[in-house]
């Protein structure tokens, strides 16, 4: 629950519904995803943008116990953030690179 509100805090309300619709999760409390050894690469910011991205690469545990899933990937994703009422907001998430881990 802590990383709902930290979500919604700092994501655009689209993106935030989008990821944390208001309906009941349907796997329930089967599911975790949990990102490990995170490395963030950020665009140079030179202090005027309203605008910057940054690409995050890390290795993901998928668990879906209902299913018997059971994955590791490796995730490259960019994620864009914009400037409103003087705070950082994240309006994308795009996946552009996702391996299985053997």
């Amino acid at each position: 629950m802590r990383n709902k509100k930290i979500a919604k805090a700092i994501m655009d309300k689209k993106l935030y519904e989008q990821f944390y619709p208001p309906e009941k999760f349907v796997y329930g409390d089967s599911y975790t995803s949990t990102p490990n050894d995170v490395q963030l690469y950020v665009q140079q910011y030179g202090g005027g943008q309203e605008e910057v991205e940054v690409i995050a690469e890390f290795t993901n545990h998928l668990v879906i116990k209902d299913e018997n899933v059971d994955d590791q990937t490796h995730d490259i994703i960019k994620v864009s953030l914009r400037k409103e009422d003087n705070r950082w907001v994240v309006y994308s998430i795009e996946e552009l690179k996702k391996e299985m881990m053997k």
